[in-house]
């Protein structure tokens, strides 16, 4: 299939970068010229700079403005539901995604909308495997991400979702489930479970996203259960960012985006080797985004992968600027605090603090309240920030007088992967 690599899930993997720049440019154009009559925010970003989406290079994105991902749930509530972003008719849509925010993601009609295939592929994931797909299968778009890219592949898929160890556990050793999907620190669980029934683990491959990677833990799973474990990243607006070739070199860049790194202090572009902000542009009519800035940072690899791919490759994500963070691989805004918390007058001050326990995340709310029954409280406000974030969090009423070490809204103490 071209390259280096005989098991290249496409051509395109392997072809000259030159020739993948150009091709790029050939899809922005053409995918602006479409979107042009339909997206009013495609029109208003070009109309800025004067640029046509007939003549537009990847040498003039630059002067585009960015859109802020912490910002697109204000821009889309002045402009439901997608902010003006939508490219086609609503008719042309397969589901619509509702990630915290709220955000609305559009889906298109087309196989593996959201790109996981190659990922998969280089995964190792191959026709007739049985496959646990823990994502959620409700409101975001997670576990949809995986059901397209699985069935391209040939793969069956078992929508598990997130949660019911108990069950999952028993439906993957009785369907001796070759492969999973999730978050590494389900994962985690699972193999934990299996092993403590003393059951022989059926999963070769896993490939998980939605939180970091730690490698000690990646290294200490294969080893003690035989499986290989791969990554990718995503965002749930706009799918497949880039994927872990098996070299383990960094994440190659998928040819459906247009990836930049961004200084966040200057806006421009940060020194060889330095580090910058994802910024990402998305090269499709359905919902062709333009510079949306992740907050995540990264930077790019020096050097060639010996796999073939001649993608530019993300070293790995090391961090993120802005207010939100990720818990159990769902961003975690303050204004979804205050959304969910805004009911109760009773509430002087409130904080959202993340630690880690072991592997999995924990959050808890810190409330500063004279309530007379601070056990219903805390009941009310758990569930009020699931309804807000599909969080679970643990609540704790103090006294309003009890003055707490941070003042920000969110406190993320857990220790640097």
């Amino acid at each position: 299939m071209g390259g280096h690599d005989a098991s290249f899930y496409k051509a395109s993997e392997g072809r000259p970068h030159a020739e993948r720049l150009r091709e790029q440019e050939e899809r922005l154009r053409a995918v602006l010229s479409q979107a042009f009559d339909t997206s009013a925010a495609v029109r208003h970003a070009l109309a800025t700079t004067g640029l046509s989406p007939r003549t537009i290079t990847l040498a003039d994105l630059p002067r585009l403005p960015l859109v802020r991902k912490d910002r697109l749930p204000s821009l889309q509530a002045q402009a439901l539901p997608f902010g003006g972003w939508l490219g086609v008719g609503v008719a042309e849509l397969r589901r619509i995604f509702v990630s915290p925010g709220p955000i609305y993601e559009p889906e298109g009609t087309e196989p593996d909308y959201w790109g996981f295939a190659p990922a998969l592929h280089a995964a190792g994931f191959r026709r007739g495997d049985m496959v646990l797909n823990a994502f959620s299968h409700h409101l975001t778009p997670a576990g949809a991400m995986f059901e397209g890219a699985l069935a391209a592949l040939g793969c069956v898929a078992v929508p598990t979702g997130v949660g019911n160890l108990e069950i999952q556990v028993k439906t993957a050793l009785d369907l001796r489930a070759r492969g999973f999907i999730g978050t590494p620190s389900f994962l985690s669980a699972l193999l934990a479970k299996i092993e403590e029934l003393r059951a022989a683990s059926p999963f070769g491959l896993a490939f998980v996203s939605g939180e970091p990677l730690d490698e000690a833990l990646r290294t200490d799973l294969e080893q003690r259960f035989r499986l290989r474990i791969s990554q990718g990243y995503a965002i749930g607006d706009l799918g497949l960012i880039a994927y872990e070739c098996p070299q383990r070199l960094g994440l190659h860049l998928d040819d459906r985006v247009i990836v930049e790194l961004v200084d966040p202090k200057t806006g421009g572009a940060p020194g060889r080797g330095e580090q910058g902000e994802v910024v990402v542009t998305f090269l499709h009519p359905v919902y062709p985004l333009l510079r949306l800035a992740t907050g995540d940072l990264s930077h790019l690899a020096a050097s060639d992968c010996p796999c073939g791919r001649t993608a530019p490759r993300l070293e790995r994500i090391e961090g993120r600027i802005g207010e939100a963070v990720k818990v159990r691989g769902i961003f975690l805004y303050p204004h979804d605090i205050e959304r969910a918390l805004a009911r109760y007058p009773e509430i002087r001050r409130y904080q959202a603090v993340i630690t880690r326990e072991g592997l999995l995340d924990e959050l808890i709310i810190r409330v500063a309240s004279d309530a007379a029954d601070r056990e219903v409280l805390a009941e009310r406000i758990a569930q009020s920030v699931y309804e807000a974030t599909r969080l679970r969090a643990a609540v704790e009423i103090v006294p309003p007088g009890v003055v707490w070490p941070e003042e920000k809204k969110i406190v993320d103490r857990r220790p640097a992967s």
